[in-house]
């Protein structure tokens, strides 16, 4: 005959004054012959999955803050390429956006950890904060754009 722990889904709650009171009530209750505990709501024991069962996501070394160096041309015009150097890009998985102020470009290129290329959107003329995102954080370059 199998025994199983089961916790009764008995909850009170009173209030008063302010003070709450929370009252459980757990129980041992018999299972019938044949029925698990996992039939009978006891908790089950979890397993892990084997190592070639598991999704491989990137390795992103979280610690390697990047840093925009440079970025030419400078001025730019909008629909231009540019160029952004720097450290720490990280690889191509862990490299995540390029955005000028809060506008993304129509496309930007991961090169490699220290360069990355861009489109100038289409912004107002003055100057405009670029910005990479990494895994690691993210980094700003103040860029001046030039009107058409």
């Amino acid at each position: 005959m199998h025994y199983g722990l089961i916790l009764e889904r008995t909850v009170f709650c009173l209030s008063l004054t302010g003070l709450i009171a929370i009252l459980i009530y757990g129980g041992v209750v018999e299972a019938k012959s044949g029925e698990t505990n996992a039939q009978k709501g006891s908790p089950v024991k979890p397993t892990t999955a084997p190592p070639s069962a598991v999704a491989q996501g990137p390795v992103c070394d979280i610690s390697a803050h990047p840093k925009i160096t440079k970025v030419t041309p400078d001025p730019v015009k909008p629909g231009q390429r540019i160029v952004i150097k720097g450290t720490n890009f990280g690889t191509r998985d862990c490299f995540k956006d390029v955005t000028f102020k809060s506008v993304h470009p129509k496309e930007f290129k991961y090169v490699n950890d220290s360069t990355a290329e861009a489109t100038v959107p289409e912004l107002k003329p003055g100057l405009v904060p670029v910005h990479i995102l990494t895994a690691a954080g993210s980094s700003q370059f103040t860029l001046q754009v030039l009107g058409k």
